[in-house]
C-alpha cells in the first residue's frame, strides 16, 4: 500500500499543481479543468508521438529481417538473439512504441491521485486541516448512521428481512450501550445526561456525544489490556483478553450471549464501523490519546469526506471548517458535477444513470481508437504491423483495461481516460496526415540504404591485400606480419640473426 501511495503522490504531486493552476485561474468547473488538464498533457507528450510516429516508420526497414531471422531461427532461441541484437546496432528498436503507453499509464496514476485528493490538490488544503475534516467526516458519518437506524418507523422495520432486523436490532441496542457509557464515564460539570430519544436528529452536539464515547471506549479497552494498539476491522470493541477469560468461564449459553451484548458491540454494529474504518481510516490508542490513523484508511478519503461534507455540511463544527475554508469546499463540491455527473463518485459503487456513461464512454472510444490504429497499420505499413511487439498487444486488450479502470475508480479520473481517447483519436488522424507513415518510411529506408552503402565503402577501403598474390588478407594475417616487422626491427637493432618461421 506504501508503495502504491508513493506512486501516485510522485507523480500525482506535479500534475495536482497544473489542473490547481487551471480550476483556480481559468474555469472553476472540475469537469472542464479536466478537459484543459488531458489537452496540455497531449501537447506535452505530442514530440514523444511524432518520435514513435517516425520509429515506426523506420521499423518497418527491419520487419522483413525480423521475420526471416525469427523462421531460420526458430528452434536456436540464442543465435536468434545474437542476429536480432546485430539489427539493433544498426537502428532496430523492437519496443520504441510502447513508451507512449508506459507514460499514458503513469499519468493515470498522477490524475487518480489528483481525483482522489481534491482538497489536497485542487484547492490547496493543508495536511492537518484535511486530517481534521476527515475526522470530523468520519463522526459525521457514524453518528447519522446511528441516528437513521434509531429513526426507523414501525412500518419500515416491518418490511425488514431477517438480516436487516439483526442489524438495526444490533447498531439500536449499541446506541443505547454507547450513550449509557457516555452518562456514565463522560459527563462533566453543568452537563446532562443524554437518552436515546436526543439520538432522533443528526445535531453538532450529538456527533460530539458520540465521537467523545468512541473515543473513550477504545482507550478504556487500551487501559485494561494494553492489547488494542490499532483498532482495525477485527479489533472494533470486541471482547479484551481479560473479558475472554470471563466470559469462557461462564457454561450457560444465554449467559454467554448476554454477556458478549454487554461487553462488545453486535455484528451489525461492527460492519459500521468496519465501512467507515475502510473509508476513513480507524482509531488508534495510546497510553495518552486517541488520534485518528490515517494510513489505515481508503486512497479516496479525501472523496468520502467532501461527498460526507456536501451531505451534511450544517454539521461539520466551525472548529474543523471556517468559514473561508467551508465556501472553497462548498464550491468545489458544486464544481464536481460536471453534465450531471458527480465526478468524485466512483460508478461501481454508484451504479445507475448518468454514472454507467463514464465507463461506457470509455470502453467505446478505446475500441474506436485501436480500430483506427490497426486500420493506419494495416493500410500503411503491415510489416510493422506484425512486428510491433507489446504495442499490439496492449492496443486489443487496452478496451476491456479502460472499462476496468473507468468502473474502479472515480468518474473524475475514468472521464480524464476517456478525454485522452478523444485527443488520442484526433491526434492520430492529424499525425498521418503531417506525417504520412508511407512517406516516413520512404524516407527511412534512404537513410538506411545510404548508411549502408557508406559502411560497405569505409569497409572496402579498410581492406589489405596481399601485393605478392592479390589475396585479401584477414585480420588475423594482418596482426601476424606486423608482428614479424616488429620483431625483425629489433633483430636488426641489436645485431641479431632473424627467421621469418620464428613467427609460424
Amino acid at each position: 500500500m506504501k508503495v502504491i501511495q508513493f506512486l501516485y503522490s510522485i507523480i500525482g504531486t506535479p500534475l495536482g499543481y497544473v489542473l490547481y493552476a487551471i480550476y483556480n485561474f481559468i474555469c472553476k468547473n472540475v469537469g472542464v479543468a479536466i478537459l484543459l488538464f488531458t489537452f496540455i498533457i497531449k501537447a506535452a507528450l505530442l514530440p514523444i508521438y511524432i518520435k514513435q510516429q517516425k520509429e515506426t516508420a523506420k521499423s518497418a526497414i527491419f520487419a522483413p529481417k525480423v521475420r526471416d531471422i525469427q523462421a531460420k531461427y526458430k528452434n536456436n532461441p540464442q543465435r536468434q538473439q545474437e542476429e536480432l541484437q546485430k539489427l539493433q546496432q544498426q537502428g532496430y528498436k523492437p519496443y520504441s512504441g510502447c513508451l507512449p503507453t508506459l507514460l499514458s499509464f503513469l499519468i493515470l496514476f498522477g490524475v487518480i491521485d489528483v481525483v482522489y485528493k481534491p482538497l489536497t490538490h485542487i484547492i490547496h488544503t493543508n495536511g492537518e486541516q484535511v486530517s481534521a475534516m476527515v475526522e470530523e467526516a468520519y463522526n459525521v458519518e457514524m453518528t447519522s448512521l446511528f441516528v437513521n437506524e434509531i429513526n426507523l418507523s414501525d412500518e419500515e422495520i416491518s418490511k425488514l428481512d431477517e438480516k436487516g432486523l439483526k442489524k438495526h436490532n444490533d447498531i439500536v441496542r449499541d446506541a443505547k450501550k454507547i450513550l449509557e457509557y457516555y452518562n456514565k464515564n463522560c459527563l462533566t460539570d453543568g452537563k446532562t445526561a443524554v437518552d436515546i430519544l436526543n439520538f432522533k436528529t443528526l445535531t453538532q452536539d450529538n456527533v460530539k456525544v458520540m465521537n467523545t464515547a468512541i473515543k473513550k471506549i477504545i482507550a478504556d479497552d487500551y487501559a485494561k489490556d494494553n492489547s488494542i494498539v490499532l483498532l482495525t476491522n477485527t479489533d472494533m470493541y470486541k471482547l479484551t483478553d481479560a473479558e475472554k477469560k470471563e466470559l469462557d468461564a461462564i457454561q450457560a449459553e444465554a449467559d454467554k450471549i448476554a454477556y458478549r451484548e454487554k461487553h462488545s458491540f453486535g455484528d451489525g454494529t461492527i460492519a459500521l464501523f468496519n465501512t467507515l474504518n475502510v473509508h476513513y481510516g480507524s482509531y488508534k490508542a495510546s497510553g495518552v490519546d486517541t488520534v485518528p490513523f490515517m494510513a489505515s484508511a481508503s486512497l479516496q478519503r479525501e472523496l468520502y469526506a467532501l461527498e460526507c461534507y456536501g451531505s451534511y455540511k450544517d454539521i461539520f463544527s466551525e472548529r474543523v471548517v471556517n468559514d473561508n475554508l467551508r465556501e472553497q469546499i462548498t464550491e468545489l463540491y458544486d464544481n464536481l458535477n460536471f453534465l450531471g455527473i458527480p465526478l468524485g463518485q466512483v460508478p461501481m459503487e454508484h451504479m445507475g444513470f448518468p454514472m454507467i456513461l463514464v465507463p461506457i464512454l470509455s470502453f467505446v472510444l478505446a475500441l474506436v481508437q485501436t480500430f483506427i490504429s490497426n486500420r493506419n497499420m494495416a493500410q500503411n505499413n503491415p510489416e510493422t504491423g506484425k512486428q510491433m511487439g507489446c504495442m499490439k498487444v496492449t492496443m486489443y486488450i487496452m478496451p476491456l483495461i479502460s472499462l476496468w479502470i473507468a468502473f474502479s475508480v472515480p468518474a473524475g479520473a475514468g472521464f480524464y481516460w476517456a478525454v485522452s481517447y478523444v485527443f488520442g483519436i484526433i491526434q492520430t488522424i492529424v499525425l498521418n496526415k503531417l506525417y504520412n507513415p508511407a512517406t516516413l518510411r520512404e524516407k527511412a529506408l534512404a537513410e538506411y540504404e545510404l548508411k549502408n552503402k557508406t559502411v560497405t565503402v569505409e569497409a572496402e577501403k579498410e581492406k589489405v591485400v596481399d601485393e605478392e598474390t592479390g589475396e585479401v588478407l584477414t585480420q588475423k594475417e594482418i596482426n601476424r606480419r606486423k608482428l614479424a616487422e616488429a620483431r625483425k626491427a629489433d633483430a636488426l637493432k641489436y645485431g641479431e640473426e632473424y627467421k621469418d618461421d620464428d613467427d609460424e
